[in-house]
């Protein structure tokens, strides 16, 4: 399920004119996707990109804003049957 994750992100990022690069290791560590467009004379824009799917997510990558935590009703840390109403 990872790697069809990490291809539709890849796959949007590129229709997004960034270029990509996958599965970059040092020691233990990885990253998903390292994404990088060119956007003027000497201006490059870098995305780091770490994705994950799940039918039934425990808890987010990172905490909810505490906007959007009131916004939907949540605990800032917790997902589960979070629906987005957007």
């Amino acid at each position: 399920m990872a790697l069809l994750a990490e291809s539709l992100v890849e796959e949007w990022l590129n229709r997004k004119s960034f270029f990509t690069i996958r599965g970059l290791k040092k020691k233990l560590d990885e990253i998903d996707l390292l994404a990088v467009a060119h956007r003027g004379a000497a201006e490059l824009e870098a995305w780091h990109v770490e994705s994950q799917v799940s039918f039934r997510p425990a808890s987010y990558i990172t905490p909810l804003t505490e906007e959007l935590a009131q916004e939907l009703g949540k605990k800032k840390t917790s997902s589960l049957d979070c629906r987005w109403k957007g």
